[in-house]
């Protein structure tokens, strides 16, 4: 289906109006089933239908990946349904007052016997209409696109964006509410026909629009990687057979995320086209992410777009109320390059920074990055940089970008391949673009179409790409292979069974790193295979390595090897290298720290392993597929997920430097005793003067057991994702520690403030669990939600998938009350109390695989007391009044439907749910009402932050407060990107943004 609609869409752009006929008639149920269901009449849902596929035709050229279509077109028609709905404000009926009776089957028989048919057949509608109601949105959306859009559960989760088990869960709890009226609902829907002449109509129109250009989107964070790269670290820590034998523990470097639409409307500048000239920059390593090949993979040109002009901005503009303040340096770098003026040009999610010579700080100088940064169907792409002639070139998620002052304005050359980019190189004649699973793409016309270079490409794994002397070569996990002018793809005869991980060049040397290809072990007996042969390896006399370093004279005709002999466990067991020129140091950097340094071109080594920072420990996790550059013979950068490193001494020592990117992020902010508190990914950083400088927190020596003090060690201080909480005025945390498999780590903060204490006697996550059988009040909690077996019953089991046990390696949602700790791990709800030996599975289970689109927590949880509220990822929520042994689902309690839950906090007995579509709360648990603003119209809130009787919300709209009626009053303007924490401290209040770093705003009023 994807391969198709990839193939219409082209022949679409390319002018042929007919191929947008078959995609009306493969998606016109689809679209009008949504559309019936949202606005509840046949005929109007006809014409919104309509109207989306025409809106869709209009602006099918800015939809960067055309197998993103279905979603994309999901959006459309729901945005018009929400539009038709504010303009006409239909009459609706509560769900209370639809009588049960009025919906009988024998209610609908006598009324069949005494109408006409015409008049059953509208009956019937309004009867289906009536049952449907009585399913919350999230199944009565599922069940319409299943029998009216006649679409598979496959298909319907890739129109809405979820997964195909959350799907299923939605249909079989339809069908268990519905019964026997099941089959009048299917009857119903599926006698429903379209207007014969639909497409006719449509096609009609098509014929009088003008299709709009192409245009500049805003980025999708690939943070989904994340917790498979935490995963990985714990293969990379610790020396010795304890580290081969976890070498072979499960972890996925494929995982598949669901895919996130966005539609935005961003105004472009067109601009006649520079004639540049160029220089090229070494590529990156690759990493099988959601890479599924769509795009241009055959020999035909890409259709050049008219180009746009980027100018210099700053950052989005903020409300003077609003200020940045600094957050601890984290965030990733995708593109990395040192320019001939010894300008350090630095890429990240919001665009692009410049660091000159000597400069303490970089400097935002242009978004052309941000606005078309890599998307989860290019695979998980970096941003490649290059130059010539005093001309910068740039490859983004969709363009080619090109600047002839220094960065100032980006002007775009043309569209690319689609793919994830590992590397640009560009000769006397070509432009030669580098996609990891997708090929060599050619340009011989400066970047306006691309043509496949060798369909032999296309069967390997591109990890890097340099250029010497107007060659290209490149580093596959196949082996080495050149590009002449006028010539082919032509294999080197590079003497090694490894991947190429990096190239660098300095004169006429070329030099090869390389390493094994870690993503060809894909099941147990692959893994076990892939460990046999690293411990032959590393039992070697020789002092031999996993990795190698070669060196080439003459356009690589012929080879040296010069991979330094080391005794050092650490660096023989590097699973790869990146190897970097700097004048006449030739530096070796390998994974989880250590380097060596030449400066005789490979025959005599110096330097070891050292003790990296935690964010070095974790960037060397991804040390190949993200770029480093050499400015002269001691400064030296390195790019990562969490960041850049700089060295000044030739990589003796490393630094974070992220001086001057307002783009970081920080998790789960905390205020807490006049300072503030945040999780930075590897550790807890500490401010007391309101963000301006932070502090990394660590354990205190004196309360640890020699057991943790080891484990502390071999993990080098590194917490892999904690989660704060505050309660009864302490801070507790809760970590992983990469040494150790399933290992929960609960700290407080010290007394003084400035240490973590470790709690005494935490037990790990074992395999077997203890479960605590639940027992329900009222309403029957759906089967899916409980655990009420024994923990390795297969068909419980079985639905923790591997992928969902891989993507919850770590302790998420997290809360306490009194000695009471609530965690969720693995989809499942855990509590544990001081004194108990293990682990407590307090009866609620999430089976589903997590969808990309999904909040971070599978569960959103709430503790006050022994009262526990968790909100599921599928819009339930459950209530327990005893510290979870029995729960009660609430959700028909609910005033009003949402899809997913943004947070629960409790204020003294009161708890507030914010939610997709508003705020709801309740001082009882039984009587819930929504909070409105003076208008009555429920205002979204993404979080909520309590202070003593205060409640404040923050949303994309602004920050609000509760006025003395329960009804919001904002009291700050719109705030910049989606807000992941809200706290206020010394009246102050705080944001961490998900894009954009932290703000601050004052809460005093002026005449304060």
């Amino acid at each position: 289906m994807m391969e198709n609609d990839i193939q219409l869409i082209h022949r679409i752009l390319s002018g042929d109006e007919a191929a947008f006929s078959a995609l009306v008639r493969k998606y016109q149920k689809s679209v009008h089933a949504l559309a019936w269901r949202k606005v509840g009449d046949f005929h109007i849902a006809e014409e919104i239908a309509q109207d989306a596929f025409l809106q869709a035709y209009k602006n099918l050229a800015t939809l960067r990946n055309p197998s993103q279509f279905a979603g994309w077109l999901y959006v459309i028609a729901n945005n018009l349904c929400k539009r038709w709905h504010q303009s006409s404000k239909p009459a609706m009926q509560s769900l209370e007052a639809t009588s049960v009776a009025e919906v009988g089957r024998s209610s609908y028989k006598r009324y069949v016997l005494e109408q006409r048919e015409a008049e059953a057949v509208e009956h019937r509608y309004e009867i289906v209409k009536e049952l449907l109601e009585k399913l919350p949105e999230s199944e009565r959306t599922v069940v319409t696109l299943h029998y009216l859009g006649e679409m598979t559960v496959k298909e319907i989760g890739n129109f809405l964006g979820v997964s195909v088990n959350t799907i299923k869960s939605r249909i079989r709890r339809a069908r268990k509410r519905l019964q026997a009226e099941e089959h009048l609902i299917s009857e119903t829907l599926g006698s429903v026909q379209l207007s014969t002449d639909f497409i006719e109509r449509i096609m009609r129109q098509v014929a009088d629009i003008k299709p709009t250009p192409p245009q500049v989107g805003k980025p999708l964070l690939p943070w989904a990687a994340f917790g498979t790269a935490a995963v990985f670290i714990l293969l990379m820590l610790g020396v010795g057979s304890q580290y081969l034998a976890r070498f072979q523990k499960p972890y996925n470097l494929n995982a598949q995320s669901e895919t996130t639409v966005e539609i935005i409307d961003v105004p472009i500048v067109l601009d006649t086209q520079a004639e540049p000239d160029m220089r090229n920059q070494a590529g990156l390593f690759d990493t099988p992410g959601r890479d599924s090949g769509a795009g241009v993979q055959i020999s035909k040109p890409v259709v050049p777009v008219p180009t746009v002009q980027v100018e210099k901005e700053v950052p989005p503009t903020l409300n003077q109320q609003w200020k940045h303040a600094n957050a601890p340096g984290f965030g990733p770098v995708f593109g990395l390059f040192a320019s001939s003026e010894n300008n350090i040009y630095a890429a990240s999610h919001l665009g692009i920074y410049r660091l000159t010579p000597d400069a303490p700080a970089w400097t935002f100088i242009s978004p052309a990055a941000a606005v078309n940064l890599p998307t989860a169907s290019g695979g998980y792409g970096m941003i490649p940089m290059a130059e010539k002639d005093d001309t910068l070139y740039l490859v983004s998620g969709d363009e080619v970008f090109s600047s002839s002052n220094s960065g100032e304005t980006w002007t775009s050359l043309g569209t690319r391949p689609k793919g994830a980019a590992r590397g640009l190189a560009i000769t006397d004649e070509a432009f030669y673009l580098a996609l990891g699973d997708n090929g060599i793409f050619r340009s011989e016309d400066r970047g306006k179409q691309w043509t496949l270079l060798n369909d032999e490409a296309t069967a390997v794994k591109i990890f890097a790409l340099a250029t010497l002397e107007n060659t290209v070569f490149v580093g596959t996990n196949q082996g080495l292979y050149r590009i002449k002018p006028r010539h082919g793809l032509e294999k080197l005869p590079l003497n090694t069974t490894n991947a190429i991980h990096s190239l660098a060049v300095s004169e006429n040397n070329l030099y090869v790193g390389t390493g094994p290809d870690l993503f060809q072990s894909k099941n147990a007996e692959d893994r076990a295979t892939f460990e046999r042969q690293l411990t032959e390896k590393l039992k070697d006399d020789n002092n031999s390595g996993l990795w190698e370093l070669f060196q080439s004279t003459d356009l690589g005709n012929s080879w040296t090897d010069i991979t330094p002999k080391a005794e050092s466990p650490l660096i023989r067991m590097s699973p790869g290298v990146k190897v970097l020129t700097a004048g006449k140091t030739l530096l070796v950097i390998g994974y989880v720290g250590f380097h060596l340094r030449s400066m005789d071109g490979g025959k005599t080594w110096s330097g070891a392993d050292q003790k990296p920072s935690s964010v070095a420990i974790m960037n060397s996790i991804f040390l190949s597929m993200f770029p480093a550059v050499g400015v002269d013979e001691n400064t030296v950068f390195t790019a990562g997920m969490f960041g850049l490193n700089r060295s000044t001494d030739a990589g003796e020592s490393w630094q974070p430097f992220m001086t001057g990117m307002i783009a970081t992020r920080i998790s789960n902010l905390i205020a807490f005793k006049n300072a503030l508190y945040g999780n930075t990914g590897t550790n807890i950083a500490k401010s007391t003067d309101g963000g301006m400088s932070w502090q990394t927190l660590h354990f205190d020596p004196n309360e640890l057991t020699s057991i943790w003090k080891r484990r502390l060690l071999n993990a080098r201080g590194l917490l892999l994702l904690p989660r704060l909480t505050v309660s009864d005025g302490v801070l507790y945390g809760i970590t992983s520690i990469s040494d150790v498999k399933d290992t929960a780590c609960i700290f407080h903060l010290s007394a003084s403030g400035n240490d973590l204490v470790l709690v005494q006697g935490t037990p790990t996550f074992s395999e077997n669990l203890s479960i605590e059988m639940p027992r329900t009040e009222g309403q029957e909690v759906p089967e899916e939600n409980i655990v009420d077996n024994a923990a390795n019953d297969p068909e419980k089991t079985e639905a923790l998938t591997e992928s969902t046990r891989q993507n919850t390696s770590f302790p998420r949602a997290f809360a306490v009350s009194g000695d009471a700790f609530y965690t969720e791990y693995q989809g499942r709800l855990l509590r544990w109390r001081r004194g108990e030996s293990e682990w407590f599975v307090a009866g609620l289970v999430d089976i589903d695989a997590p969808a990309k689109n999904d909040r971070t927590d599978p569960f959103i949880l709430a503790v006050s007391g022994e009262t526990v509220y968790v909100g599921k990822r599928d819009g339930y929520l459950f209530r327990s009044f005893d510290e979870g042994n029995t729960w009660e689902d609430v959700t028909l309690m609910l005033p009003f439907e949402f899809e997913h839950f943004n947070e629960i906090v409790f204020a003294g007995s009161t708890v507030y749910v914010a939610t997709d579509a508003g705020v709801l709360t309740s001082a009882n648990g039984d009587n819930w009402r929504a909070i409105t603003d003076k208008a009555g119209t429920r205002t979204i809130i993404d979080r909520i932050a309590v202070v003593d009787t205060t409640i404040y919300g923050a949303g994309d709209a602004g920050v609000y407060q509760l006025d003395n009626r329960g009804k919001w009053e904002q009291i700050l303007p719109e705030v910049p990107y989606s807000v992941i924490s809200v706290v206020i401290n010394a009246d102050k209040l705080y944001i961490a943004t998900k894009r954009s770093g932290m703000f601050m705003a004052s809460l005093k009023k002026e005449n304060d």
